[in-house]
């Protein structure tokens, strides 16, 4: 007859506890990613803005250049050149968005608890966090919360359809 081991067992409520620590870190570690789009994914957000993509130095997209602190996003390669459309920069913490008056850089790290913003929203030209709800102004202001603190505004120069600033 055939010797058979006890396999180790656990208890329901040690199962229940593990199972539900395990599934709210991957779903923090999803949330805290920052992703803007799908994974793979080249289909713009909402909003017309522009993926990540292209193979500039610096920030690995079309358009853009990161030395240091330094950016500049051109504005044709990068697809902002006209009003509502943006782009959320990879290499570095910050979004430009062409607001039809001229373009604007904002820190694209949520002031409520650290998510990268997922988008801008053309219809209503606010920036919009996925991770709680917080909106944001062009100018940085909180539109509406959790979040109170408003983003971080970057000063622009716009030269022959370059925008540069420092982060």
């Amino acid at each position: 007859m055939a010797h058979e081991t006890d396999a180790p067992t656990v208890d329901r409520r040690t199962f229940v506890g593990t199972s539900a620590a395990y599934f709210i870190a991957s779903a923090l570690a999803a949330a805290c990613a920052g992703e803007t789009t799908a994974p793979g994914s080249t289909t713009p957000p909402a909003g017309g803005g522009t993926t990540p993509g292209g193979g500039s130095s610096g920030g690995g997209q079309a358009g853009v250049t990161i030395s240091g602190s330094s950016v500049s996003v051109n504005v044709a390669t990068a697809g902002i050149g006209s009003a509502g459309q943006y782009v959320i920069l990879t290499g570095t913490d910050a979004i430009v968005i062409n607001t039809g008056n001229g373009f604007v850089a904002l820190s694209k790290t949520c002031t409520h608890s650290g998510c990268g913003l997922a988008r801008f929203n053309n219809s209503s030209s606010l920036l919009e966090c996925d991770c709680h709800g917080s909106r944001f102004r062009t100018t940085g202001q909180v539109a509406n919360g959790p979040a109170v603190t408003p983003l971080r505004s970057y000063a622009v120069t716009v030269t022959s359809g370059v925008v540069t600033f420092t982060v």
